[in-house]
Formats: structure tokens, sequence, C-alpha cells
């Protein structure tokens, strides 16, 4: 019985010797790893960039023109920087849209057609990207709303009477002395909303008619870019689009082509002028020739 006792005890002292003997070690172990842990996620923070801090942006549209098939947007800033990007508006996805370049107080941006349909549903978001005077990441933005119109070019009985934007189409009502079946937009035929063959509808309370039409906003921003005329009822309307507080006129749009026409023109009228002047020669010369012929003629016959 003594044996057994001791090996007990022996066997014992044997577990608590080795177990003191590993805990340490392990201990060890794992403060290294939380230690370890801790580095990365300071070299991780250390080395992360700062999220800027956003502002607004003081921003004014100068001018709107066609080029080249693109709508130009110029506009001013103040507090600008030289990196600035042009998004759609928060109706729709973030997505960076245009092209342009800038200085520290100006940008000339474009857009395309299909750029410019997405605006007139969305509007549009100027981001300017720099850094403050105390070395900060700052980020200023500035909305621009995008609105399109319709001009009266040859239009006396037909009106437009309201419009409204709503996704991809805009809504547009007209009224007049009787119902138009259908609006015409560059190559695109719209047939009119809700519209009864019978005019037994009746007019609004001041008489008119009034003819709903649901356009595509790619065929308004095409109408815009090219000037193609809005036809209903055989009465024209011409396409306008307004960013910020300026509108394109029909003017600026035109410039291009009106530029090149006279530039045809006058290339015609040099043309005709030079052509009268060689016919006119001419003709001066046969004169010419024939009273010589007839003086020969005379000093033959004396």
């Amino acid at each position: 019985m003594p044996s057994n006792h001791v090996l007990t005890c022996a066997m014992l002292a044997l577990c608590l010797t080795i177990s003191a003997c590993a805990s340490p070690a392990n201990r060890g172990n794992r403060d290294n790893r939380e230690i370890s842990e801790n580095r990365e996620k300071s070299a991780r923070t250390a080395y992360a960039p700062m999220p800027p801090s956003y502002e607004g942006l003081s921003l004014s549209v100068d001018a709107l023109d066609v080029r080249h098939g693109s709508l130009r947007i110029e506009a001013s800033m103040d507090d600008g920087a030289d990196d600035v990007s042009v998004w759609l508006g928060e109706a729709c996805e973030p997505l960076e849209i245009g092209r342009g370049f800038t200085t520290l107080s100006k940008f000339t941006w474009s857009l395309s057609r299909d750029e410019l349909a997405r605006a007139i549903e969305c509007n549009l978001v100027v981001r300017a990207s720099g850094v403050d005077d105390e070395g900060n990441r700052v980020e200023r933005r500035a909305e621009l709303p995008v609105t399109v119109d319709l001009q009266a070019d040859v239009a006396e009985s037909m009106q437009l009477a309201s419009q409204q934007s709503s996704g991809a189409t805009t809504t547009m009502a007209f009224t007049g002395p009787a119902r138009a079946s259908h609006l015409v937009i560059g190559d695109a035929v719209v047939g009119a909303e809700d519209l009864d063959d019978d005019d037994s509808v009746g007019p609004s309370d001041n008489g008119k008619y009034v003819s709903s039409f649901v356009v595509d906003n790619e065929d308004l921003a095409r109408s815009v870019l090219a000037q193609r005329r809005v036809t209903v009822r055989g009465e024209h309307f011409l396409a306008t689009v307004s960013v910020g507080a300026v509108t394109l006129g029909a003017s600026e749009a035109n410039s291009e082509a009106e530029t090149e026409t006279e530039t045809e023109t006058e290339t015609e009228t040099e043309t005709e002028t030079e052509t009268e002047t060689e016919t006119e020669s001419g003709a001066a010369s046969e004169s010419t020739d024939d009273a010589e012929a007839i003086a020969s003629s005379d000093d033959g016959a004396n």
C-alpha cells in the first residue's frame, strides 16, 4: 500500500511539472499572435487613405453649344479644382459620363446624344476633388438640373401646354383646335396617348383639344443636337435643352450648319459670278469679231 501511494504522488508531481513547463510557452504563442495581428492592423490603418470630406461647390454654367454632334457645356467654379468629373444625378446609378478639360476655375465638358438622354432623365452632378489648406482631401459637389423644352418654330394654332420627364421618356401635352393623332420627331412617329378616333370627346373649357404624347429622351436628345423639327398637325417646334440656368438657343445649335451653308453659298456665288464674267467676255469677243468681219466686207465692196 505505501508503494502505491508513493507511485501516485510521483505521477502527480510529474504531471504538474509538465503542465507548469508547457503553459508559459502556450501563453507566449498567443501573445505573439495578438501582437502580430495588432501590428498588421496598425499598418493597414496607417497606409489607408482617409476618406474625403464633402462640401458644396459654387458653380455657374456660362454657355451651351453644339460641337461635332455633342452638347458642350462651359462653366465657372468658385473654390474648384483641376480634377473634375461629371456624373449622373442621384435618381440614377452612379455613372461618370462625358469628357472634357478643366482648370482651377473653369471646365468645358461634352455629352454625346446617349449621355444627354440620360442627363434629361437623371440631371448631372459635378464633382471637383482637391486638397484644402490643411492638406486634407476634399470633394466639392454641385447638382445641375437638365431639362428639355420645345420652342414654336412655325406653329400658330398648336401650343405646348405641359411636359414632364419620367424615367427614359418625357410626356408632352399640346392644345389645338382639333385632336392630333401623332407627333413626328426626326425619323420617329409617336402616337397620341388615349386617343379616341371620335372627336366627340370634346374640347376643354377653353375650347381647345388636348393631345398627349410620350416621347423617348433619346429622340429628344437627337432632335436637340441635330436641330430636327418636332411636328404636330403640320406645325413645327424646335427642341432645346437647359443646363442649370442657361438654355441652348437655336442659333447656337445651328451655328456650324449655318457656317457651312454660308461657305457653300459664297462658293456658289463666286462660281456663278465667274461664269457670268466668262460669258460676258465671250459675248464681247464675239461682238468684236462680228464688227471686224462687217468692216472687212464693206472695204471689199468699196
